[in-house]
Formats: C-alpha cells, structure tokens, sequence
C-alpha cells in the first residue's frame, strides 16, 4: 500500500511539474503577443476595430463567443487587451473623487490606485488560468483562453464605463448600479458558454459541472487575493 501511495505522489508530482512547465511556456507567449500586438498601435483604427467588435458581441453574442473560443489564429487578441485596457481606466477614473483630488496626497493614493488597475487584468488573468489549467479534453492557448474570457467580461466593461456617468451626477448612481447588477449577471451567462466552448463540451450537464468547478475555484482565489488589496 505505501508503495502505491509513493507512486501516486510521484506521478501526482510529475503532473504538476509538467502543468506548472506548460503554464510557465504558455505564460512567455502571451507576454510576448502582448508586446508584438501593441506594437505601433493605431488608436483610430483600433478604436474602429473594437467597435465592430462590441456591436457583433450585441448582434450574436453566443456565436460570437464560440467563434474566438475556436479561434486558433487568435484574431482578436489584440482588441481583447484594448478592452481589458478600457475596463482598467475606467475602474481607475471611476475610483477617483475628483471633487477633493490633491496631488499633494496623490503619492499617499498612488498603491491604492495602482491595485485598482491590476484588478482587471487579475480577474481576466486568474479565470485564464483555471480553465487553462482544468481544461484537459480540448487544449486551447492560454492566448485564445484569454481573449474568451475577456470577451465574456464585454458587459462588465461595458458596465464599468457607464459608471463614469456619476462622474457628472451622483443621483444617476441608482441607475448605474442596476445596469452594473444586470452587466454582472449577463457576463457570467456569457461566462458559462465561453467555458462549455473552451472546453468543446456539448453535454449540458458535463459543461454545467465544469462551469460550477471553475467558478469556486476562482471565488477560493480571489478570496485569497483580496488580502493583497486586489477585489477581483
């Protein structure tokens, strides 16, 4: 029985290691299509672009879901990071009290700020991960994971930019945050379907269960992540 028990852990290592080597290869090759991507950007274009983008996620948003999820080209990596961009200035912006703004206590904020920025590109980063990680019968790049998921998080984006409307009024607050509510729930319905894609899972009840694992493992996650300052 010790014998066994000693096998198993040996191999359960042995997967881990190759796990965590992948993780690490795939990791090297999105930072550097981050870079290549982002290279000589036409923000007039770009703008064109992710417009397009956002009006066929609205038109076809399952379809289009299942498209990048199947996407090996990975197409729209580079509007997915411009979206996630977005979502990061516009939390930043949003989390600023312009009203009493100082510069003098701006180095005091700066940390805080700063965490604000991350949570975004943690949240896509980490949901990334895990089903990268999890997803064992059709192994998609952890580019075309991160792009999926980012496409998922449209209508918390969305969301997060119509919440600078309080920037000009505070009484609109009772409107944005029931569109934020609404956006939430979308995106993790959207967020399903991106996972039962990935996964290439056509059986509802095998996609749900995959769907269900995922999530808790991200709450854990995210859980721990908080004590950094970080709410993903």
């Amino acid at each position: 029985m010790e014998e066994n028990q000693n096998q198993n852990y040996d191999e359960m290592k042995q997967k881990s290691y190759e796990a965590a080597e992948e993780l690490k290869n795939e990791t090297v090759d999105t930072v550097k299509q981050v870079k290549e991507s982002m290279k000589n950007v036409n923000v007039k274009e770009e703008a064109q672009v992710t417009k397009g983008f956002v009006t066929e996620m609205f038109k076809n948003p399952l379809g289009k879901i299942e498209e990048i999820a199947n996407d090996a080209s990975n197409n729209h990596f580079k509007t997915a990071i411009i979206l996630v961009i977005i979502w990061a200035v516009a939390a930043l912006l949003g989390s600023i009290n312009f009203k009493y703004f100082s510069w003098r206590l701006f180095g005091s904020t700066l940390l805080g700020y700063i965490k604000i920025i991350l949570a975004p590109l943690v949240t896509v980063a980490v949901m990334s991960v895990i089903i990268f990680l999890l997803n064992k019968k059709e192994k998609k790049s952890l580019i075309t994971v991160l792009t999926t998921v980012t496409t998922a998080k449209l209508p918390v984006i969305i969301a997060e930019v119509i919440n600078l409307l309080v920037l000009f009024s505070a009484s609109i607050l009772k409107i944005t945050s029931k569109i934020s509510g609404f956006c939430s729930i979308i995106s993790t319905v959207f967020l399903y379907f991106a996972i039962r894609d990935l996964y290439g899972e056509k059986e509802e009840k095998v996609a749900f269960k995959n769907f269900v694992i995922v999530e808790a493992i991200y709450i854990v996650v995210s859980f721990v992540i908080s004590y950094l300052g970080i709410y993903i």
